[in-house]
């Protein structure tokens, strides 16, 4: 009777240290939770933040684009302008030299007229005609020589009428030359203005372009920031879940072990000899190795051979553990389990030849009973799930 005491004694302990063992374990999984969900938080807070600048950028980006509209719209209406001064500066072009010829015309009627009256003087005068004293004093009647006289004075008449009428001719061409010349020479300032006004807008146009360049180049690389963030937020979003369902999983498992615990401790207090557990011994079925060599090979074919054996062992503990299948096809055809199964990437490694690796990880686990952990569970590394690293992954 009291080696029973002693027994229960003992065995109390025993459920009391397990119990703070699994609270500790489990404080330090809710702290590893507390700090995934922080972490979470700051990578939410800074995606927040590229999307405002994101925002902001656009915004500049569209009112960027606005001004160079309107710098456009500028730039096209002095372009029209400087073609309706072209258009202007060619007709008042015609217009001078239609003048100048008009000038040349008059000049040349102008010297031929005083041509004209010099050889008509000249003839006169050769001929006595303009020796008023002869005809005065010549045998002709008085009617003849005043009609002479007369004719004289008309011819000379005529001649001085005429040369006022070129020379009032070319200083009206003259006048419409200087104000021809004149409008071309405003035409051609105007025309000047507003080249120079295509060129400042042509500059600013320019800087605009560049400036919603980097700005969409900004923008670009904005967005990959937020994309990158939006994959790590939902990496940690996963990653905290994960942890969540650990620790439920644990808390789970504290429960029913502390349970099988009482129920244990209440057959030893009523004097009865719980049972005991025998060691779990599996017998290979059919294509088992290929199978289990095929889903070490799409879960650590790159890994270590270390890392093969404990996804093989992992793959047993789970056969042998009351929670999962009792074969090793009812544990990886179990849902959301092995990734590579739900992919497609079990079925074509299992088509093909086995890796010589995994085959030899393979035969140790399941031929030759090797195990090198206690694992159930396994995952990359993510420094927030804790457990026994090999190569890139971590197994707890």
């Amino acid at each position: 009777m009291k080696k029973q005491k002693f027994f229960a004694v003992i065995f109390t302990f025993l459920i009391m240290a397990f119990v703070i063992i699994n609270a500790h374990a489990d404080n330090d999984l809710s702290d590893d939770i507390a700090a995934g969900e922080e972490q979470l938080n700051e990578m939410q807070s800074l995606y927040e933040e590229m999307q405002k600048k994101i925002d902001e950028l656009e915004v500049n980006k569209e009112n960027l684009s606005s001004y160079l509209a309107s710098l456009n719209q500028s730039h096209d209406a002095a372009q029209m302008l400087i073609a309706t001064y072209n258009g202007q500066i060619e007709s008042k072009q015609a217009d001078i030299d239609l003048i100048n010829q008009k000038l040349v015309e008059a000049e040349s009627q102008k010297f031929d007229q005083y041509e004209a009256m010099k050889l008509r003087i000249q003839y006169m005068y050769e001929s006595g005609d303009m020796d008023i004293a002869n005809v005065i004093m010549s045998d002709n009647s008085l009617g003849d020589i005043l009609n002479q006289a007369e004719y004289i004075s008309k011819i000379l008449e005529y001649d001085r009428s005429k040369m006022e009428d070129y020379e009032n001719l070319l200083l009206t061409i003259t006048v419409m030359k200087n104000q021809a010349e004149t409008e071309m020479k405003n035409l051609n300032t105007l025309k000047s203005e507003q080249e120079s006004v295509i060129n400042d807008l042509s500059k600013l146009m320019a800087d605009a372009s560049s400036n919603i360049k980097r700005h969409q180049e900004q923008i670009s690389a904005a967005e990959q920031k937020a994309l990158e963030y939006e994959e790590k937020i939902k990496k940690q979003k996963d990653s905290v879940e994960e942890l969540k369902r650990e620790e439920s999983r644990r808390i789970s498992e504290s429960i029913r072990e502390s349970e099988e615990a009482s129920r244990r401790q209440a057959l030893i207090d009523a004097g009865q000899k719980p049972e005991e557990t025998t060691a779990f011994h599996y017998v290979p079925q059919t294509d088992d190795l290929t199978k289990l060599a095929a889903i070490i090979y799409c879960e650590a074919g790159g890994e270590p051979y270390e890392g093969q054996l404990a996804v093989g062992t992992v793959v047993m503990n789970r056969v042998a553990s009351p929670k999962y299948g009792n074969t090793i096809e009812e544990v990886l055809m179990q849902p959301y389990q092995f990734t590579p199964v739900g992919s497609g990437r079990y079925a074509i490694a299992l088509a093909r030849e086995p890796d010589p690796s995994c085959l030899k990880a393979a035969t140790e686990v399941l031929i030759n009973g090797v195990r090198t952990g206690k694992w159930l569970y396994f995952r990359t590394v993510n420094n927030i799930v804790k457990g026994d690293v090999i190569g890139n992954q971590v197994f707890y």
